[in-house]
């Protein structure tokens, strides 16, 4: 029981900690690094608009490795540049701890023992942005 126990626990927390992200869109071969923008005016070369991806990531996350995960995240897409267009948070996940216990006891009749159950709200932070590829680096076929 405490091997099953210990195993779900640690699923748990694994999968709380765990970076995701959702693209969809055209992919080229990575890229070395991918610029940081926050509006499309701001690019001052000419580009397509390859893709949107979403970043999810712990809320106590440092913006500084936020970032980086984005951007090597878009590099490995082969993006030359991301927009940013959202930067926001949300509930990801439920943790409950505590509550009733049960057991069997000497005569073999379960016997629940009381306990106080607590909730924690993990949140996450989500990241929306635009990849975008500068139309020098489309490779013609």
């Amino acid at each position: 029981m405490k091997k099953f126990l210990f195993a779900a626990v640690s699923v748990v927390l694994f999968t709380a900690c765990a970076n995701h992200y959702k693209y969809f869109g055209r992919t080229y071969a990575p890229t070395s690094d991918a610029q940081l923008y926050f509006r499309e005016t701001d690019i001052s070369e000419p580009f397509e608009v390859m893709g949107k991806m979403d970043v999810t990531v712990p809320e106590k996350m440092k913006t500084e490795k936020i970032q980086r995960k984005v951007q090597s995240t878009a590099a490995k897409k082969g993006a030359d540049a991301i927009i940013v267009d959202n930067f926001d948070m949300q509930a990801g996940s439920f943790i409950t701890t505590g509550g009733n216990i049960s057991r069997e006891s000497e005569d073999g009749r379960t016997k629940g023992e009381g306990g106080k159950s607590k909730t924690k709200i993990k949140k996450d932070i989500v990241v929306k942005a635009s990849l975008v590829k500068f139309k020098k680096n489309i490779p013609t076929n």
